[in-house]
């Protein structure tokens, strides 16, 4: 189609406007993205150690816990064997079930004797107190027999390590204070849950935070990275250096923070992240652990979004006049051809209607209504072509008087259910009915009663057969069953006997009270006939020999 002057003008200067109004917003967002991610490292550095301040007072609350509780009376006269120790058991058991209730992340709180192989006393975890019988030697731990051995004023911090992860993937601590006497006389041991502590710290943060926590080797805590694709905590040989590299300063101790840009990896898109090493504990127990915090830049650039739309609704508004005068023409030319094409096309492929410009004052309305026009007189044209067809059909195929098949569809349907046969292997019955004395009705009574006694036959027929099965009318008073995927010759006999008690039964037609009946003849495949000519013609024998021994009778075509 040839594109006039006016639509080539507007196309240039909507280039041109767009053009310029592109390369203004590209220099905005990219000074706005730079802007966003140096404000993003700092509030990532800020959050990083207001994180790790909180963390380190968190576990020192635990330490403090501890070392307050060994300190009470209660432990040391329970150790000494003091003679009201059954009712300092139940007020230290008090005070460790408020303590636990206190703090979330404590599992549980145990007095540990030095006697006895570090013997518990006394275990009060969240779900309750332990049951005597349930109290077992303790003295081979390390948090038991390393805590007896610490002077004055120190405590015991268990290995951080994944070793000490248990199936939920938690990492569990335990910190011990001794009881003194004159010496270490036993331990009040601490058990928390470090995951959880942090779970807690983190929920403050954004939602789109990821936290990295490791020992002092550099062995993986939590690893969103991991979690985030396998749904579960890393096994315990993982380390943040060979992971991410660029903390390897950090895990040898050179740097105590750092900031850097991870690439992505693990399905994790390109992130920005900073970490610190933290010092936790105290004397031999003291170590070190790695925290770090990451932010996904996709979600540091979401604060741009909003520019870009701006810059959109910039580059919009300009173009718009420039657009106004092709909108135009497509609406007052282009747009009502296009829509007579999309009818003729429509209604060539599945005849319906579309909407058209019908209600035009132009040549497109009169163009439009002359078209509808058309499209009514075709379709009027072929629905009546259409009723003309099943209307010779139905007369090719069906009896004008009893509307059943007539021998022509019927043997088309037999060939069928042969073919099927060969196929499947089932078994396929024709029951050959020839009404008795039907002439006599016809003589007497007249050809009216006699056409109203075939089509009450052929609704008796009808009822007597399945969906499936096929009854037509061959001409005269005879009929025929098709029986299509027949279990056996028996079931075709016990149909065929109540077919003939049924038809016992008197009728009555316009007055005239009539007694009809049947000779039937029945033929099965591949029984009697493998073509569908051979099985008619045996079902046919086989309904004259009923005739010839007496009428009212059934007769199975011989082999």
């Amino acid at each position: 189609m040839k594109i006039s002057i006016s639509i080539k003008l507007t196309a240039i200067l909507c280039l041109f406007g767009l053009l310029m109004t592109g390369l203004a917003s590209y220099y905005s967002l990219s000074n706005s993205k730079q802007i966003l991610l140096d404000a993003a490292k700092r509030d990532l550095l800020i959050a990083n150690q207001v994180l790790g301040r909180n963390l380190q007072l968190k576990l020192q609350g635990p330490a403090n816990d501890a070392r307050l509780l060994a300190e009470q009376p209660q432990p040391l006269q329970i150790l000494l064997d003091h003679p009201n120790k059954a009712r300092e058991q139940l007020a230290l058991t008090r005070m460790f079930e408020a303590v636990l209730e206190a703090n979330p992340e404590y599992l549980r709180l145990r007095l540990i004797s030095a006697q006895q192989h570090g013997l518990e006393l006394l275990s009060v975890a969240r779900s309750g107190r332990q049951t005597s019988d349930t109290l077992k030697e303790r003295g081979h731990f390390d948090y038991v027999f390393k805590t007896l051995q610490l002077v004055p004023g120190e405590q015991f911090l268990s290995e951080i390590s994944p070793q000490r992860m248990d199936a939920n993937g938690a990492l569990i601590l335990q910190l011990a204070s001794p009881v003194w006497s004159e010496k270490a006389i036993g331990v009040v041991v601490l058990s928390f849950d470090v995951t959880g502590l942090l779970e807690r710290l983190t929920s403050e943060l954004p939602a789109n935070y990821q936290v990295f926590l490791a020992n002092n080797q550099g062995k993986l805590l939590l690893d969103p990275d991991y979690v985030s694709s396998q749904g579960q905590a890393r096994g315990p040989d993982v380390l943040l250096q060979e992971q991410l590299p660029e903390t390897l300063p950090l895990v040898q101790g050179k740097t105590s923070s750092l900031l850097a840009a991870l690439p992505g990896q693990y399905n994790q898109t390109p992130r920005l992240a900073t970490f610190t090493r933290l010092v936790i504990g105290q004397g031999d127990s003291q170590t070190a652990l790695i925290l770090g915090l990451a932010i996904p830049e996709e979600h540091i650039l979401l604060a741009s979004h909003e520019l870009d739309q701006r810059m959109i609704r910039i580059v919009l508004g300009l173009s718009l006049l420039s657009l106004l005068l092709s909108l135009w023409l497509a609406k007052a030319l282009l747009r009502p051809l296009n829509q007579i094409g999309h009818a003729i096309d429509h209604f060539t492929e599945n005849l319906t209607f579309t909407p058209l410009p019908t209600k035009r004052r132009d040549e497109l309305g009169k163009l439009a209504r002359e078209l509808h026009e058309m499209q009514q007189k075709i379709l009027a044209q072929i629905n009546e072509l259409n009723e003309n067809h099943i209307e010779m059909h139905r007369m090719a195929h069906g009896d004008a008087l009893t509307g059943l098949p007539n021998r022509r569809l019927f043997f088309d349907r037999l060939e069928q259910a042969i073919t099927r046969a060969k196929r499947s292997g089932k078994l396929i019955g024709l029951l050959y009915v020839d009404l008795d004395q039907f002439k006599e009705i016809n003589d007497t009574h007249g050809h009216a009663v006699g056409d109203e006694v075939l089509r009450v036959v052929a609704r008796m027929l009808t009822s007597a057969s399945r969906e499936s099965d096929t009854v037509a009318r061959l001409g005269g008073d005879e009929f025929i069953i098709l029986f299509d995927e027949l279990e056996n010759l028996g079931a075709l006999q016990n149909i065929a006997k109540k077919l003939l008690a049924r038809m016992q039964n008197r009728i009555f037609i316009h007055g005239h009270d009539l007694q009809i009946s049947a000779s039937l003849g029945i033929s099965i495949f591949p029984q009697h006939g493998t073509d569908a000519d051979t099985l008619v013609q045996c079902a046919d024998k086989a309904m004259y020999t009923s005739k010839r021994d007496g009428r009212s009778r059934t007769s199975i075509a011989s082999d």
